[in-house]
């Protein structure tokens, strides 16, 4: 049962993603420090707001779906476990490209630590594919 469960909440993550993603692509390249002025995409809200729904919820979903089945193998979640880890990687790696140079240190700080999740759940994706491995040859 923990299964399904988790593989919904990675499918579920890796959708608000890929939409989170799609906003961003479409809002473009964010000039000026003012927010009347900020472009935004499809998804009518303020930046934190939306990064905090469809960045950090998925975030979270994806961690918790490894830890509520660390015991149980799966290659099916290991995967969508990476892709949502590659998703959050190449999202970030994205919107430092889009920006190019015009981000406050304190900006490419955050980057950074997003970039870091990513990876964590990249790791841990890896490390439910390497579990779901041994078992199958043991």
């Amino acid at each position: 049962m923990a299964l399904k469960v988790a593989i919904v909440m990675s499918a579920i993550s890796i959708a608000m993603l890929a939409v989170y993603g799609a906003d961003v692509m479409a809002a473009g390249p964010q000039t000026g420090n003012s927010n009347d002025n900020q472009k935004t995409g499809f998804l009518q809200m303020d930046s934190s707001i939306r990064g905090s729904i469809f960045g950090i919820v998925p975030s979270a979903m994806l961690i918790i779906s490894f830890f509520i089945t660390r015991k149980e193998p799966s290659k099916k979640l290991g995967i969508l476990i990476i892709i949502g880890g590659a998703l959050i990687i190449i999202g970030t790696v994205v919107i430092l490209g889009i920006q190019g140079g015009q981000l406050p240190s304190r900006a490419v700080r955050e980057f950074g630590a997003v970039l870091g999740i990513g990876i964590i759940i990249a790791i841990l994706g890896g490390l439910k594919i390497k579990k779901s491995t041994k078992v199958a040859t043991a």
